[in-house]
């Protein structure tokens, strides 16, 4: 009697064992996991457009209004001049057409010659939407295959003249563009019959 006493003290002491193991092991499982240590952020030590600043000195403060304060809706990350402009080849500094330039379609026909209007306004869409463009003025869907952006808007400006303006001075950038417009045609047309004429 004296080992079955023994044996059944053993099996009950091992269960209690377990048992206590089973339960710390469980409330382990319902308590809140250790946070895992922080990942550390990595941050350029230097500007993103530093080697574009570098011989582009007019642009050393880097860009001004909103694109300076922008995210890349496509990255998350901030605005750099190789967002819009792109990457430049090796043989930029002797002058190669490697990067977007933008242009005035009024002023600088050669502009759109070079970087026809499309691929201009397409660097510009790649962030700006169609829709909310065509809400704030209708303009914007009229123009959009004629004119490049850049006609209208600057891209780094301290202040962007056309957003923002009265309504009558809206108005007054339309009827002063086309004016313009209609007296170079009517020039063009008076110097095409003054050729013609013996």
């Amino acid at each position: 009697m004296g080992d079955l006493t023994m044996d059944f003290l053993r099996l009950m002491l091992m269960a209690a064992m377990l048992l206590t193991s089973l339960q710390g092991q469980a409330a382990e499982s319902t308590t809140t996991p250790a946070a895992a240590p922080a990942m550390h952020d990595v941050e350029f030590l230097r500007s993103a457009d530093r080697a574009c600043t570098d011989c582009h000195k007019e642009q050393t403060e880097g860009m001004h209004g909103k694109h300076a304060k922008a995210t890349n809706p496509n990255n998350l990350a901030p605005v750099t001049c190789t967002n819009c402009h792109g990457l430049p080849s090796h043989q930029h500094r002797e002058g190669v057409k490697d990067v977007m330039r933008f242009g005035d379609s009024f002023k600088d026909k050669q502009s759109t010659e070079a970087y026809p209007i499309s691929d201009q306004n397409g660097v510009c869409m790649s962030c700006h939407e169609p829709k909310p463009l065509r809400e704030a003025l209708w303009a914007h869907d009229v123009h959009m295959t004629k004119l490049t952006c850049t006609s209208c808007h600057q891209l780094h400006p301290v202040k962007e003249p056309v957003v923002g303006i009265a309504e009558k001075s809206r108005i007054k950038l339309c009827v002063d563009c086309h004016s313009k417009q209609h007296a170079d045609k009517a020039a063009n047309r008076q110097a095409s019959v003054s050729k013609e004429a013996p």
